[in-house]
């Protein structure tokens, strides 16, 4: 089922989840189904039940630890993160997800808030990054980000990450967070770029939504600074350091289930698994 699809069953009115005991045993279009209810439910917010659902999935179909050999792939092709230096949120938490039958790898990214939802009830802000790379010759074949509901590919990526032993280079959008890959100013025909102006112009102007909001204290109510300040993407946090540290590595086709039964205290978003649905 695509990611659509799956946004779809959010919308429903209701949603019917059988309570009774699920075999060990799945077929694949049985995990499928299960699983896209489980996210249904997490993007309704109904959280102890999609908990239920992600923990049965994962008892037929559990995650595994990484190889030494698939450890090292992780860190070899960790993105470099470039936040600006004004960047008010941290990052919380790097969860790194190898495909099990596919040379992709998935790097789902947790910063301390979105600036525009103090109100959301996700104490942070979902990112992610994905990396593809060629098993036989070694290399990125592809380098693929979430921006706000969308995702990029960015082909320029793939010859800047090849230029820095494999690790693609990725900007970070102020308070929001949309990963941005090398040479985004000319991806989708401009439009990304476009987006990125009118998010510039909102935030030092209007400023970021419920700006009086009792979560938001603290926050800076806009953003300071020009343009190229907006896209200073020159202070690195390097997730490679932060996974070689932490070890949140795992094995799956499940992400959302996996980051919500062994990897994540808090609740999140749910975004997609992988670039192509």
């Amino acid at each position: 089922m695509s990611w659509r699809q799956i946004v779809g069953l959010f919308l429903l009115a209701s949603l019917d989840v059988a309570c009774g005991p699920i075999p060990m045993t799945l077929q694949d279009s049985e995990r499928e189904t299960l699983y896209n209810q489980a996210m249904a439910l997490h993007l309704k917010g109904r959280l102890r039940e999609a908990g239920r659902l992600y923990a049965r999935l994962l008892e037929a179909d559990p995650p595994r630890p990484p190889t030494e050999e698939e450890q090292a792939l992780v860190l070899h092709y960790a993105p470099r993160l470039f936040v600006t230096p004004q960047e008010p949120f941290p990052l919380l938490d790097v969860i790194a997800i190898l495909h099990p039958d596919r040379p992709l790898i998935a790097y789902h990214l947790f910063w301390e808030d979105d600036i525009d939802y103090p109100e959301d009830q996700e104490p942070c802000d979902h990112e992610v990054v994905w990396v593809a790379y060629d098993p036989e010759e070694g290399g990125v074949t592809g380098v693929y980000t979430y921006y706000h509901g969308q995702i990029l590919d960015g082909t320029e990526a793939v010859a800047e990450a090849a230029r820095h032993e494999g690790r693609p280079w990725i900007g970070v959008q102020w308070g929001k967070h949309g990963s941005l890959p090398y040479g985004w100013e000319t991806v989708q025909g401009g439009a990304v770029l476009q987006n990125m102006r009118r998010t510039y112009r909102r935030l030092s102007t209007e400023g970021h939504r419920l700006r009086n909001h009792p979560l938001a204290a603290g926050w800076p109510a806009t953003f300071v600074g020009t343009w190229e300040e907006f896209v200073d993407f020159s202070r690195l946090v390097d997730s490679r350091e932060w996974l070689r540290r932490e070890r949140t590595i795992f094995v799956s086709r499940w992400g959302n289930a996996v980051l919500d039964q062994y990897a994540l205290r808090y609740n999140f978003h749910p975004k997609p698994d992988w670039p192509d649905g």
